[in-house]
């Protein structure tokens, strides 16, 4: 029975050591962007681990990552869900449900410009027509081919290679970026013929 009680105050010890641990580990990283509203005052956690401390854990998986920055953006930190969702691409390319969360997370920041970026534009046109082409599923697909038509107003032909869609979409990165409805080399062609 002595050995059991003292498991038990070891136990219990230790977790109290891993939480202090927890609010105090944050606090010593200076300058770390991604690390964000860590803050373990007041707040009172059982023990259990939170998904805002997935990536302070040392090995966290793509899909935990992805899970982090899917809640990330439901909660408006943008700068976080992209910090988290680069790395769940990273790790598993081929996920496509981690691509399209970064690509819709990317498409969130490019709206949110005034003055839209062309290199941020150009990339996540590519973004989407990978998941449009390399999908698995049907639905996922659609996705990918919605988002491109509603940032380019076209879509990949059906025998279409992607250089050629992408020679024909894609903007200059010195040229100011028009989202939705025409393309953005018809205000091109327009000025050029009114010329």
């Amino acid at each position: 029975m002595a050995g059991v009680n003292r498991f038990r105050k070891m136990a219990k010890a230790t977790l109290v050591w891993a939480a202090a641990v927890a609010c105090i580990a944050p606090a010593s990283a200076k300058g770390d962007d991604f690390i964000m509203d860590t803050d373990c005052i007041g707040k009172t956690n059982n023990g259990v681990v939170t998904s805002d401390q997935f990536l302070e854990l040392g090995v966290p998986t793509s899909n935990a990552l992805r899970l982090e920055g899917e809640q990330s953006m439901r909660i408006g930190n943008l700068d976080r869900a992209l910090t988290v969702l680069q790395r769940s691409v990273e790790m598993a390319p081929m996920d496509i449900d981690g691509r399209i969360l970064y690509a819709e997370a990317l498409e969130k920041k490019l709206l949110k410009q005034r003055k839209r970026d062309p290199k941020l534009y150009n990339f996540i046109v590519k973004q989407w027509l990978y998941v449009g082409k390399k999908a698995e599923f049907a639905d996922q697909q659609m996705i990918g081919i919605n988002h491109l038509m509603s940032l380019t107003g076209t879509r990949p032909g059906r025998w279409e290679k992607e250089a050629k869609f992408l020679g024909r979409v894609l903007v200059p990165e010195d040229a100011p970026v028009k989202i939705g409805g025409a393309s953005p080399h018809a205000a091109k062609k327009k000025k050029d013929e009114d010329m």
